[in-house]
């Protein structure tokens, strides 16, 4: 999600969906799912559980609770020690919701968000711990990186999970411009932080 910004995640979103339906559309038809049932078994129960601890805990405590620490941890400027704080918290939630129960298919499907939005503040932990500069004026500034250092980081940073369900980032070239960018374009985020001391006007 670009910038941790709302807009970003809906684009993101909607590029996914569309290439989820070509994909639909292109894909030769499976008549025999038997062969995905070690797949879609585990999903399926993982998604239903919730319904089975009607007593657990509410998922929108647990929502809050996991806003709350990207609030408190994953905010800039950044430093290493506060994004590793922030994981160790976030991985306590992630084992909160094993715990979370549900009444209803809209609270299941409430406790199914609760894990997607620990899977993000996971995700952007993950990529700023990894970008070890800063960038972007105050959207990633690293109080212990403080410098933009284009020779290592002129990059997009991806990540996915591995087979035991770990994040693991790697780094992507940046494509051509579609449209052309000037030098002053290219680094005028760099401009939205004043590192030196200006005169008082008069």
């Amino acid at each position: 999600m670009p910038h941790n910004y709302l807009l970003g995640a809906l684009t993101y979103g909607k590029i996914a969906a569309e290439n989820a339906l070509l994909h639909v559309a292109t894909a030769a038809p499976v008549d025999d799912l038997a062969p995905f049932a070690a797949q879609i078994e585990p999903e399926r129960e993982r998604v239903l559980a919730p319904l089975a601890r009607p007593q657990g805990l509410p998922a929108h405590q647990v929502e809050y609770k996991i806003r709350r620490l990207v609030n408190d941890y994953l905010q800039p400027p950044k430093t290493a020690t506060r994004y590793e704080q922030g994981l160790q918290h976030l991985r306590r939630a992630g084992e909160e919701l094993a715990a979370v129960g549900a009444t209803s298919p809209h609270e299941a499907m409430r406790a199914v968000e609760c894990g997607f939005i620990l899977d993000s503040a996971l995700f952007a932990a993950t990529a700023s711990l990894y970008r070890t500069e800063s960038r972007w004026g105050l959207y990633h500034y690293r109080l212990d990186h403080p410098q933009r250092d284009d020779e290592n980081w002129f990059v997009h940073v991806n990540l996915r999970k591995d087979a035991a369900g770990r994040i693991e980032p790697l780094r992507r070239p940046v494509a051509p411009y579609v449209v052309p960018v000037t030098g002053d374009e290219l680094h005028s985020y760099g401009r939205v932080r004043i590192d030196e001391p200006q005169p008082a006007a008069v």
